[in-house]
């Protein structure tokens, strides 16, 4: 599977729509083609899934340990996720509700993130990665 990665600005406009960059699209594959799967992130940012994306979230969802945490995190996705169709213009619709959680109004921030891509209100991003030297060293070992 490809991986998303890089950083696009983009407008959003008055219905919520916001421009897939062509990189990002190439990756959607032919299975089911021209959707994407909106979810709540954790870090204040929505995050976007092509499907076989989706699936592979959900495979990990699945083999949480049993038990009450893991029907509250299923709920949790099952609950805050939207399927979103791609139009011919490459633009998707963002749930206004998600949106307005995160602060995303007329510019957002697409990062990819390998398996996804992020969708940030672009201050937010800005406050997020300024913090990322700590993780960085922490994780150095790990690279």
């Amino acid at each position: 599977m490809a991986a998303f990665i890089g950083t696009h600005h983009c407008k959003v406009d008055s219905k919520g729509r916001i421009q897939v960059p062509a990189v990002f699209r190439r990756y959607l594959g032919t299975e089911g083609g021209e959707t994407f799967v909106v979810t709540r992130g954790l870090d204040d940012s929505l995050l976007l899934y092509a499907p076989e994306g989706w699936m592979q979230f959900q495979e990990k969802l699945d083999q949480l340990p049993s038990g009450s945490k893991k029907r509250k995190v299923i709920r949790f996705f099952s609950h805050n996720s939207k399927p979103l169709l791609l139009d011919k213009q490459g633009r998707v619709s963002l749930p206004k509700p998600f949106m307005a959680d995160y602060g995303i109004e007329d510019e957002a921030l697409l990062v990819g993130a390998l398996d996804h891509i992020e969708v940030w209100n672009p201050k937010a991003f800005d406050d997020q990665i300024e913090n990322v030297d700590d993780a960085l060293r922490e994780m150095e070992h790990l690279l």
